[in-house]
């Protein structure tokens, strides 16, 4: 069975922390994957972030996160500088391609591993949390989610192009799930000299390929579709500083801002209209002024624009005629925004751009200089400003964001019409009767104490609701607030908490549900204003433990008969239970359900010539239904016709058997 791209993302989730939890060696990564958020980032240890629209199943650059709707074909890191020998070089994460692979091709930066020393820190790929009750939570991370990898520039590229500097980063990828700080990702770069040389007039950059889009109205993963995406439907510009650029691309309530933005032109009709952006946030130390030049540079180019060299060069088709190469492009101090006499950057079209700090005159070897950035996305431009601004002060902040409690870890079992969600409490004692450290997962999330206050925060849980496949925009604003509990001491609505179950869980059960059909799930925790310190309520994260449920009858006692059944049967296309998302998408979509299954079982369908089509491998103890979505082994669309059905219980052996029929 093709698993949903939910599963898949929460599967990379569990490797993820299996991963820290182990410190696995690092090694080329390219599945790490924000996502406690509402952005996400595909993230790797090679320099770039995003996939390139490789890879459907995992989000290169998706704003809300489980939307379908993309923002990032690919970004990465550019360090440029004069080496000892007096040459210009640039050493890029990433540059103008088409596709992933011709991307690797040309990057010009490796996974980061030191041979001589293996137990070096530097070697592991670190993913942290700090909220108290994650598997991963770890006391050094920034974060909800604190990803952290090495890599360098000494990597060899087959055109010979690329001159090894001798510069390795640190990348620290920051995601929030409280929901004024989860529409960015903070990417925090500390860039070492490990070369035996000085680096002089040293310039910092980002470049990133931004497009925007709906992939279930025109899909980038199928170069055979019809409705093929659309790389040249983007609006591209720019903010500035005030006196520093043209005052129609200041923000008067932002008067420092450096930040670029992009959106697609028509919003793919109504749905692709956010937008995502990236703003400079720092350096730990400021570029030396040059006169008439500003200290950052914004560069735009339609794809295939990028320099074919690190240094100016002679253009092939006008001898004698220099072309700037990326070091002039990351040092030149434009702002390229709106319509200029010689070109025009306020039409719609396939933009890539930079944006770039410098120069810093020296860098000796050993030293350390960093630059941050914040990828930003919102639902407009307004909001796409107010959500930097937040960003800008978590960096000035050292990267603090208050917090209250953090969202519980969640269980899902399903009956006939219903789901039911469980969690741990949490407790301010151990099993000693002993205090528990205020920093222990096992009190969150009702004893969670504030790092503001010291003292506990949580007031109470909310449970949203949202049915679809995929979320649209901001959940806490399209999801439903299905239930709020709040504990009895005088604040707010005393409703008390929901009861416990047998294993000492809280416990929530949702009823009146259609079995079969989806329905997005979170619980998160919130705080009473503190009128003591003068806080707000905090709210944790939705994406925090979101899940994608589907109700439906439990599993089946282990040897009983009878039980097994699929529905919708005769299974019709074009049913309810099909995506309705857009047209040609609807051979993925489908979905027909086997149900009383018992708790450990395999399913076959067979085609009335004994023909085995699918095997389905069902083990879940609180389900006793699985989804097929009628694709054959190998990936073929199933025909309109009869087939048979068998279930085996594998804890006997027994096996029932049955019939269903697809009109197509």
């Amino acid at each position: 069975m093709k698993l949903p791209r939910l599963l898949l993302t929460r599967l990379v989730t569990t490797l993820l922390v299996v991963v820290s939890a182990t410190s696995a060696l690092a090694e080329p990564r390219t599945n790490l994957l924000t996502d406690v958020g509402l952005l996400g980032i595909t993230l790797t240890n090679l320099g770039y972030f995003g996939n390139a629209f490789s890879n459907r199943n995992q989000p290169s650059g998706e704003y809300p996160l489980y939307s379908n709707v993309e923002h990032i074909y690919r970004g990465g890191i550019w360090v440029g500088a004069r080496t000892p020998d007096g040459t210009l070089n640039v050493s890029t994460g990433a540059q103008d391609a088409n596709g992933l692979q011709e991307g690797d091709d040309i990057r010009e930066f490796e996974d980061f591993y030191d041979s001589d020393s293996p137990n070096n820190p530097e070697n592991f790929v670190r993913v942290w949390s700090n909220s108290q009750n994650a598997d991963n939570y770890n006391p050094a991370a920034l974060a909800t989610q604190h990803i952290e990898v090495f890599f360098d520039d000494y990597t060899v590229v087959e055109s010979g192009n690329h001159t090894q500097m001798g510069v390795k980063v640190r990348l620290r990828a920051l995601a929030w799930g409280n929901p004024f700080a989860d529409d960015f990702v903070i990417m925090d770069y500390t860039l070492i000299n490990v070369s035996a040389g000085e680096l002089r007039d040293v310039y910092l950059g980002l470049w990133i390929d931004t497009s925007v889009g709906n992939t279930e109205y025109k899909t980038p993963y199928d170069s055979q579709a019809i409705d093929r995406w659309d790389f040249s439907d983007d609006l591209n510009g720019a903010w500035g500083p005030e006196g520093v650029v043209d005052p129609a691309y200041t923000v008067p309530t932002d008067p420092d801002i450096w930040m670029a933005y992009e959106h697609d032109a028509d919003g793919d009709e109504g749905l692709a209209t956010s937008w995502i952006g990236y703003r400079l946030l720092g350096t730990n130390i400021a570029p030396a002024a040059i006169d008439t030049i500003a200290p950052v540079s914004y560069n735009a180019w339609r794809f295939r624009g990028v320099p074919e060299r690190d240094d100016e060069f002679e253009n092939p088709d006008d001898p004698g005629v220099k072309l700037p190469g990326k070091y002039q492009i990351m040092s030149n101090g434009n702002f390229d925004v709106g319509e200029k006499p010689a070109f025009n950057y306020a039409a719609a079209g396939n933009w890539v751009t930079t944006m770039s700090t410098g120069p810093f005159p020296t860098w000796a070897p050993g030293d350390t200089l960093s630059i941050t950035f914040a990828i930003v996305a919102a639902p407009d431009s307004v909001s796409l400003l107010s959500n930097s601004k937040v960003a800008q002060v978590a960096y000035n902040d050292g990267f603090t964001i208050p917090s209250g409690p953090p969202s519980p870890r969640l269980e899902f079992s399903t009956q006939n019409n219903s789901v039911i969600i469980a969690w741990a409490a949490g407790d301010s004692l151990d099993s000693d009767g002993q205090p528990l450290p205020t920093d222990s997962g096992l009190r969150s999330p009702e004893h969670h104490i504030s790092l503001i206050t010291g003292r506990e925060d949580f007031q109470g849980y909310r449970v949203y609701r949202y049915q679809a496949v995929s979320l649209a925009g901001n959940p806490f604003e399209t999801a439903t607030m299905v239930a709020q509990f709040d504990r009895i001491d005088g604040i707010g609505f005393d409703t008390g908490l929901p009861p416990r179950d047998e294993q000492g869980r809280r416990r929530f059960v949702d009823n009146g549900l259609l079995d079969g059909f989806p329905y997005w799930y979170a619980v998160t925790t919130f705080s009473a204003p503190d009128i003591q310190d003068g806080l707000p309520e905090f709210e944790s994260g939705f994406n925090e433990n979101s899940n994608l449920v589907y109700p439906g009858p439990g599993a089946a006692d282990s040897g009983a008969t009878g039980t097994v059944g699929v529905y919708p049967n005769p299974y019709r296309a074009a049913s309810l239970f099909d995506s309705r998302s857009t047209a040609g998408t609807a051979e993925t979509g489908r979905k027909i359900w086997f149900t009383g299954l018992p708790a450990r079982s395999r399913i076959q369908v067979f085609t009335l010539a004994g023909d085995l089509i699918k095997t389905l491998e069902h083990d879940d103890p609180n389900s006793g239904q699985e989804a097929w979505d009628l694709i054959s082994e190998p990936v073929r669309a199933i025909a309109s016709g009869l087939y048979i059905y068998a279930v085996t219980d594998l804890a006997t052996g027994e096996v029932q058997r049955g019939k269903l029929v697809i009109i197509k």
